[in-house]
């Protein structure tokens, strides 16, 4: 009978164990997940095509943000290895490309640009544009040097920051570009309506007669 009862003893103490490295587990995950930073306050006389830093695209071009100049862009800050947000800003943005009329989408450009600069190689970000079937021209995924991120993120007011585990901390924050790479609208948050991003990129294509060239 003693036996017995070290035995549950020992089977309940494994358990528990068992259980709390579980539990710890678990909460160190939730604690994994990124912590969501404000956006900053921008103007919207600045363009992004003022910044000449060079960047590498997914698909291994060499280019500068001024060579998306011409149509209106969606842009967002990503980084590929982030699971909990940064799909989600993915498909937003994808969101806002299939609320247009199909004569206004071949209009507009989705530039993804990483804060990861180690880890998000063109090459990397070619996977990640495959793993989402983000494959076709309307996308673009840009990598590059720390400067030109933190740049960037400047004048569009992304906040970020990189944490210990290398993951980073950042806004969530859809833009929208002018053909002249000034902002002219922005969505903070996830999964939040886009109406009133389509309803901008829409009166950019209409103001600069894009339809008709």
């Amino acid at each position: 009978m003693n036996k017995l009862i070290l035995a549950l003893a020992a089977f309940y103490l494994v358990s528990g164990s068992a259980f709390a490295q579980d539990h710890s587990q678990h909460s160190h995950h939730d604690h994994k997940n990124h912590t969501t930073l404000g956006a900053a306050e921008v103007s919207q006389d600045d363009s992004i095509y003022h910044l000449d830093g060079k960047w590498q695209s997914h698909t291994g071009e060499t280019l500068t943000l001024a060579d998306l100049q011409g149509q209106p862009v969606v842009i967002s800050m990503i980084y590929g290895s982030c699971t909990t947000a940064c799909p989600v800003l993915v498909n937003d943005a994808r969101r806002v490309f299939e609320a247009l009329p199909e004569q206004y989408q071949a209009h507009v450009k989705l530039v993804m640009v990483s804060f990861d600069q180690d880890r998000d190689t063109p090459a990397a970000l070619a996977e990640y544009a495959d793993k989402y079937g983000l494959g076709d021209d309307v996308w673009t995924f840009l990598h590059g040097d720390d400067n030109n991120i933190r740049a960037l993120a400047t004048l569009l007011g992304v906040r970020y920051r990189k944490r210990s585990d290398g993951d980073f901390d950042h806004s969530n924050l859809v833009t929208v570009l002018d053909t002249q790479g000034r902002i002219v609208q922005r969505t903070e948050g996830l999964n939040r309506p886009i109406e009133d991003a389509a309803a901008a990129l829409i009166k950019v294509i209409d103001d600069n007669h894009l339809l008709h060239h």
